[in-house]
């Protein structure tokens, strides 16, 4: 189908919520999509399913890894390629190491890791967005939003993941900040705050229904207000308070 929105970036491109948020995001009308992972080879095939649910959306990759500095950089530039002469519209920050992490024995480096995947990336790719997203605010009916997935771990840690949840503690804070500033620039900067496992069996937290959240988001109404964040809570999360 040929959209009305402009482009979407996906960092941090998945199985999940990433390639879910790219389908629906195509489904509804942007007219290109750009993935990125360290995986190209998963790369490869997710490009393929999001092209599958919306003939006429183009759909590309780019491969970062976002542990490393040079790489981020590089993948951005690359990313400016593939928008041409098309607006960037809409960025989610989707990247997170994933795992369990023991307080005792966890060394800093591997913190530093975590946290340069998480946030110092984060910081990276908004540098290099927010600048577009201002400019597409300029247009009659744009909607520009950078969208980063959270979790309740940012706000209630479990010391079995305490590098994740600091990660995510961060990034809630550092979004807060873009929040205060660019929301009155036109710029609609929030969290999607998923609480619970992230499957198709799950009661609430799929990624299907994840990615239509993400879209509502991404669609609020300014003149109604923008919200920072929106929980996503599965009945099943031992977090949930």
């Amino acid at each position: 189908m040929s959209g009305n929105h402009g482009a979407l970036l996906v960092v941090g491109s998945g199985p999940g919520i990433g390639v879910n948020v790219a389908k629906v995001f195509a489904e509804r009308g942007f007219k290109k999509i750009i993935l990125v992972s360290r995986d190209a080879e998963r790369l490869s095939k997710e490009v393929d399913e999001v092209k599958e649910v919306a003939s006429g959306v183009e759909v590309v990759a780019s491969t970062i890894d976002l542990s490393d500095k040079a790489s981020v950089k590089q993948g951005l530039e690359q990313a400016d390629k593939h928008l041409q002469s098309t607006k960037l519209e809409c960025v989610l920050f989707n990247a997170a190491r994933i795992g369990t992490s023991d307080l005792k024995d966890f060394t800093a480096e591997e913190v530093e890791n975590d946290m340069h995947i998480s946030v110092i990336s984060l910081h990276m790719v908004t540098q290099w967005a927010i600048p577009q997203l201002l400019e597409t605010a300029k247009h009659a009916n744009a909607k520009p939003s950078f969208l980063v997935t959270s979790g309740g771990l940012a706000k209630n840690p479990r010391p079995t993941h305490f590098s994740l949840a600091m990660a995510k503690a961060a990034q809630y804070n550092y979004v807060w900040s873009l929040h205060k500033t660019y929301t009155p620039q036109g710029v609609h900067c929030a969290l999607i705050v998923v609480q619970g496992l992230v499957k198709d069996t799950a009661e609430v937290t799929t990624p299907r229904h994840i990615a239509e959240v993400t879209w509502d988001l991404a669609n609020q109404d300014k003149a109604t207000g923008w919200d920072l964040d929106v929980d996503i809570i599965d009945p099943q999360y031992p977090g949930r308070r």
